[in-house]
């Protein structure tokens, strides 16, 4: 084994988890990775983060509300621009981010807080960005994951909040007593994901990456996991799984090999 330490990150587990075969492409394979593409909801939810942490920084609405603006007015955002939902919806979402941010009383504050945490046991060494982190009181913090999407998922949410719940101990060298309230706050909905964390919810969670980080580097299949998801895949233009759900849906799963599927009666034959 070299004594390079495996990366880490939220994305590459919940690549993993998702679909084999995606993350080989984006991790295994050495392709160029294709060039994001720019959709509303993801344009919107960049500016956003882009104002929060301009308000974190200064504490000044305005000057998130300048961030924004300029972002959303750049030329290759304008189907997020003046006059769009998008527009509207990313402003709506940072007045929210206003009133979250008035509401939360801390001694210091930090905005997107990056860096990793390294276990030479494990080895792994684990990256994640805190989009705001709050020191309350003594022994006691908050870390803030911003969200902007119509709808979360609670076990991804929490997975990502565990993740920066450990670059904040790590960063800054909490004592063993310090609690963490991790917060996934969503600025569309008004929701609150919360977890509250201690020193041991962070080494249970490094076991847990040490483990996947096991599974991910002894797996040899990379077999697809075609469904929904594949029309969000950046790797779709190279799948072939990808192409197959595109063209035929997911009916074709019901089919094996020459032998004809189940009907809308639940017998062999065509529906």
């Amino acid at each position: 084994m070299s004594g390079e330490l495996f990366k880490v990150t939220h994305t590459k587990i919940e690549a993993f988890r998702r679909c084999r075969k995606q993350y080989w492409f984006g991790y295994v394979s050495g392709l160029v990775w294709p060039a994001p593409g720019d959709p509303p909801a993801a344009i919107v939810g960049n500016g956003v983060h882009r104002a929060m942490q301009k308000l974190c920084d200064t504490g000044e609405p305005k000057d998130g509300w300048a961030e924004l603006d300029a972002y959303l007015r750049m030329p290759k955002h304008a189907v997020a621009g003046p006059g769009t939902e998008g527009w509207a919806l990313a402003f709506a979402c940072y007045e929210r981010g206003i009133e979250a941010h008035r509401a939360i009383v801390s001694e210091a504050r930090w905005a997107e807080l990056e860096s990793w945490a390294p276990s030479k046991r494990l080895g792994i060494t684990v990256r994640a960005k805190a989009d705001r982190v709050d020191r309350l009181g003594p022994d006691r913090w908050q870390v803030v994951d911003w969200k902007t999407g119509r709808f979360d998922l609670d076990d991804v949410v929490d997975r990502q909040l565990d993740l920066v719940h450990l670059i904040v101990r790590t960063v800054r060298k909490l004592p063993r007593a310090a609690t963490v309230r991790a917060v996934g706050w969503n600025l569309r909905t008004g929701e609150q994901r919360v977890r509250e964390l201690t020193r041991d919810d962070a080494r249970a969670t490094m076991e847990y990456l040490g483990g996947m980080a096991q599974r991910m580097q002894a797996e040899t299949e990379f077999l697809a996991t075609p469904g929904v998801h594949c029309a969000f895949c950046n790797w779709r233009d190279r799948c072939e799984e990808a192409a197959r759900v595109e063209s035929e849906g997911l009916d074709w799963l019901e089919w094996d090999d020459g032998v004809e599927g189940l009907g809308a009666d639940g017998v062999r034959g065509p529906a």
